[in-house]
């Protein structure tokens, strides 16, 4: 389960104005997000955003950032950070950002800089938990998802680009299902970079 409260007074005040870090973001955001938790972001610098936990590793914690930009669907500001982030993680949001721009080549442009990722392993086995959860529901696209992912010997993050450009084209649930994924991604991902910059790892 994601907890906000693992991440200190200032992140978890953040998420928990949007959804507590449980939102379904767009596949293909038309804005940013409005509200609180949006403004006090764009006030705060990365050591507002930690706190008293002290930052091990400054890339990471940009990387903080930019996600919760991403998570907001500040485009832009998740994409100035990341693309000043010269390393695999970094590579990873950028491809998140041009996704959702909706810049399918660009997005694999970076996915192919990420290589493999630490993220990869856990975000394929979160995928096909939930949707075998939910591959029983009539005309659903979870069963589909769920018999391609377990195809796959690892997570292909072209694979799904290629589905959310898809579910541009079609009706049906697999845009909600692609974004339930999406947010398996970016919490899998978000952990992953906090506990990077503090280093807890």
């Amino acid at each position: 389960m994601f907890d906000p409260k693992t991440y200190g007074i200032e992140i978890e005040s953040i998420l928990t104005a949007h959804n507590e870090g449980n939102r379904l973001m767009p596949l293909a955001p038309s804005g940013p997000l409005a509200g609180a938790g949006l403004r006090k972001l764009r006030k705060n610098s990365n050591l507002d955003l930690f706190g008293e936990r002290v930052i091990a590793a400054e890339d990471f914690a940009d990387c903080v950032r930019s996600a919760l930009f991403l998570y907001l669907s500040d485009l832009d500001r998740s994409h100035a950070i990341s693309q000043n982030i010269p390393t695999a993680t970094g590579s990873f949001l950028h491809g998140i950002m041009h996704r959702q721009e909706p810049d399918f080549s660009n997005s694999k442009y970076w996915f192919r800089r990420v290589g493999g990722h630490e993220v990869f392993l856990p975000l394929r086995e979160g995928a096909l938990t939930m949707l075998a959860g939910k591959a029983g529901e009539s005309g659903s696209a979870a069963a589909d998802l769920h018999r391609q992912i377990a195809s796959l010997a690892n997570w292909d993050p072209f694979w799904f680009v290629d589905q959310c450009e898809q579910a541009r084209r079609t009706d049906g649930d697999l845009d909600q299902r692609l974004r339930e994924i999406q947010r398996i991604e970016w919490q899998l991902l978000f952990d992953y970079c906090y506990h990077k910059a503090i280093g807890d790892d």
